[in-house]
This record gives structure tokens, sequence and C-alpha cells, in this order.
């Protein structure tokens, strides 16, 4: 059988409540015991020390010292005179009621004795000397004129009350016990309230949790006192499950549409080809070497993209393989700039490299390949969408342990709302045009995930020069990254 979390609270709550009831009510028990025990003999002491008064008058009033030698006192008549002494207004320490004293085996008169000073029994019960299994013997001087003419002696009632003092302790037990029993009911109460307070969001979460499984990932848990509005570990944990969902419904969102944006860039080329193949085999045009040359084209367009498409898969299941090497990073620009210098004065554009006279030199240890292929990609954007007569500028940075290289190009730019955007796969801000100029959507996406596999990061805003700036922070001694964060995440 199943013990549902619920139960297994109440439960554990009413064994924490339990035992301290019990505890506490055995306690109390205990500590009424003793101490009534104690009151007991205090009052017996007390008693004791009234008799030996009560005597001493007597003694005084029947004609002194003749009266204790001729054994003329009665102990019936001296509790009497106690009994009446006792109930006299503003006496304090009165004696038990005689219901209380009385009816009991062992009564107050039968414990007490009247000794002379040579030890002779005057009056009284035989007591043994010394102590018995109640306690030792108390005694008590009586005094006439300050002076000692003899002892009174009283053996210790037993330890466990009898008669009235009996049925007074189990009174009290039965109070204790209905007591502690209303208490168990209490925490009962208690502990189901709270297990089910407790349990209430949990089964909320459980539910989210299994429809989410479920692939239903627009599920939320609402706000409220109960769920995400607690200030606990409990509110905690359902605030977490909502952005477990929201993270789980943009992931499958970006799926879908990865999946689409890569079925939709095959398909162009892919129909291209088809129809070149397809005029060639009906002979609508001729197999020359034209014609090859084109689906040649088509063919590299299409592995170029697969060839993206995989570094950035790559990326995304494991940190993108990096060799990690001394390099120098001014050289690094230096070559990219005599690289791409012919296509950008070709293109009507003024391709600078901005370097600060410390900079001519720049150890660093870097993938040199990757960081090239950053960099080109990077430069390859602003060739391709910036407008004649315009600019494209490189710059190289260096503060403390940190590289900076920034390019950036004049207009046009591009809206301030899709510069978040800009560095998702496949996503551009002019499709026909950048389709028009032969780019795939992933450049920014790859750039991207060789800077997080250096261990820096790439910063797209707007450009000083009208265009686009784009930055790129790496550390100057790159390692190795044991996971990579999804790189799926940016390109132009």
């Amino acid at each position: 059988m199943r013990l549902r979390l619920v139960h297994t609270l109440s439960l554990t709550l009413l064994a924490f409540a339990g035992l301290a009831v019990l505890a506490l009510g055995g306690l109390t028990a205990w500590n009424l015991r003793n101490g009534f025990g104690n009151y007991l003999a205090a009052r017996d002491v007390e008693h004791l020390e009234r008799f030996a008064e009560v005597v001493a008058a007597a003694v005084a009033r029947e004609g002194g010292l003749q009266v204790l030698q001729q054994g003329k006192l009665d102990m019936g008549a001296l509790m009497g005179e106690l009994d009446r002494a006792a109930s006299l207004p503003g006496l304090p320490g009165r004696p038990p009621p005689r219901e209380m004293r009385q009816p009991g085996p062992d009564p107050f008169p039968e414990r007490v004795q009247l000794l002379g000073m040579d030890g002779s029994l005057l009056t009284g019960a035989s007591l043994l000397a010394g102590s018995g299994d109640s306690g030792p013997i108390v005694e008590r001087p009586v005094r006439l004129n300050d002076v000692v003419v003899a002892m009174v002696r009283m053996k210790p009632a037993p330890k466990l009350p009898e008669g009235g003092e009996a049925r007074f302790l189990h009174d009290q037990y039965r109070v204790i016990a209905a007591s502690s029993a209303g208490l168990m009911l209490l925490a009962l109460l208690t502990a189901a309230l709270l297990a089910r307070r407790w349990t209430r969001p949990l089964l909320a979460v459980q539910e989210a949790t299994q429809r989410l499984a479920r692939g239903e990932l627009a599920v939320r848990l609402p706000a409220g006192p109960d769920l995400a509005d607690r200030s606990d570990e409990i509110g905690d944990l359902v605030r977490n499950v909502n952005r477990m969902a929201e993270g789980l419904q943009r992931m499958e969102g970006a799926r879908r549409r990865w999946l689409a944006d890569i079925s939709h860039e095959l398909r162009t080329p892919l129909t291209v080809l088809r129809g070149d193949i397809e005029a060639l085999q009906d002979g609508i045009r001729p197999l020359r070497q034209e014609a090859i040359t084109v689906l040649h084209e088509e063919v590299l367009r299409i592995a170029k993209l697969v060839d993206d498409l995989h570094l950035l898969a790559t990326s995304d299941l494991q940190a993108l393989p990096c060799h990690f090497a001394a390099c120098d990073a001014s050289a690094l620009l230096h070559s990219l700039i005599r690289r791409f210098e012919g296509r950008a004065c070709a293109a009507g554009l003024t391709l600078d490299l901005q370097l600060p006279d410390h900079l001519a030199t720049l150890a660093v240890q870097w993938d040199a390949d990757r960081i090239e292929q950053l960099l080109a990609n990077l430069i390859e954007n602003s060739l391709r969408y910036t407008d004649a007569p315009g600019q494209v500028r490189i710059g190289l940075q260096h503060a403390g342990d940190k590289v900076s290289m920034v390019v950036e190009d004049s207009s046009p730019g591009v809206p301030a709302a899709q510069l978040a955007q800009l560095c998702e796969p496949l996503y551009r801000s002019d499709k026909a045009r950048a389709r028009q100029h032969g780019g795939s959507g992933l450049g920014l996406a790859i750039c991207e995930a060789i800077a997080q596999a250096h261990g820096g990061h790439l910063d797209v805003s707007a450009s000083a020069l009208g265009g686009l700036r784009i930055s790129v922070s790496l550390p100057q001694r790159a390692q190795a990254q044991a996971s990579q964060q999804p790189a799926a995440g940016h390109s132009a």
C-alpha cells in the first residue's frame, strides 16, 4: 500500500507531538508526585512543631514539670487541643481535613510520641529509633520558659500517599491524562491541517509536471498565497517549475522554428539544383561547362550550409573543439586586412585597422584558426551588407587579461528592436536581401559559438558609423571549456 506524503507528514507531526505530550505529561505527573510528597512531609513537620507548642502550653497550664514526670498528659487530649488550636482563624499551617487524616492506616496520632529528657516514653505510640522505609525520625523540642523540658518525635508518613492524599493524586493524574488526550487530539487535527497545507502545492506541482511530461508546455502554476506567492522553499519550487515550463516552451518553439528554417533554407538551393538538373535531362539546357559550374556552385552552397549547421550542432552538444596555442592577435588582424582589402575596394568600401602603437604585437593563447574564422565571418558580414561608398573599421583593445576586437561598419543599420535577435540561427533582418547576398543566417551564431569556446562572448550594438558594431571579448589566455552553453542562439 502506497503511503501518501500527506499521511507521512501527518503521522510524523503527530508522532513528535505525541512524544512531546507524553514527555510533558509524565514529567508533570512525576513532579506532582514528588512535590506532593514533599508537601506532605513539610506539612507533617509543621504539624509536629505546632504539637510541640501545644504540649508546652499544656505543661505550663497544668503545673509545670510535675505533669510531665507524673505522665498525666493524655495524647488524645493533646490531639484535640491541637485540632482546636489549628481551627482558630489567622493561624497558618492548618492540618488537613479530618477525612484526610483519620481513615488511613497511618494517621498522625499513631506516628507521634512524647519523650522525657532521659528518653523515657511519656505518652504516644511506640516508635522505632533511627529511620525506616519512610525516612528518618523527626524530633522537635518542647520548651518551657526557653528551657527544653521534653522532646516530641514523629515517624514520617509512608512515601506512597494513602487515603485522601492518594485520592487527590489520582484525581490529578486523571486531569493530566485527560489533558494529554485533548492535546493529542488537537495535535492530530493540527498535523492534518498542516500536512494538507504543505502537500496541496506539491500536488499542484505534481499535476503540472505530469502535464509537462505529456507535452502540455503552456501549463503554469497560478499565483496565490498557497503557490507561487509563497516565500518559503515550496514557493521557490513552484516558481522554478513555472520558469522551467517557460524555458521548455521557448526551447520547443525554437526547435520548431529551427526545423522550419532549416527546411526552408535547404529547399531553395535544392529547388534551383533540381530545376537545373531537370532542364539538362529534358534537353532544355545543353550540357556545357557553364551549366556544370552552376550546379557545382549550388552544391557548394548546400555543403556550406550543412557544414555550418553541423558546427552549431556540435557546439550545442559539447564544447567546440579548439586547439589553443600561442599566437599574435595583432598579426592575425593584419593578415585578415590583407585578405579582404581587395574585396572591400572592389565593393566601394574602405577597410581600416585601428591598432594602438603599444599593441603592435599582442601575445595571446587562442585557437588561431577558429579566431580567424570568427573575424572572417564578421568582416564578410560587413562587406555584404554595407552600402557603397562605406566604411568597415576593425579595432583591437587590451585591458587586464581581456582582449576586445571590434568590427563596425557604416549604414545601413539594424533597428534597435532586432539587435537582440541577430545572433539567433537563421535569423535575418531582411531575408530577401540576405539571400540575394548569399548569406545563410548562421554567421553570427558560429561566431558566438567560437567565442564561448574561448571563454568569451559577443556584444551587438549600433555603430557610431551608422551601421552595426560587434565586439568580441576574449580572455588573453583561453582555456578549454568543460561545458558549453547552447550557442544556438545567434547569427545574421
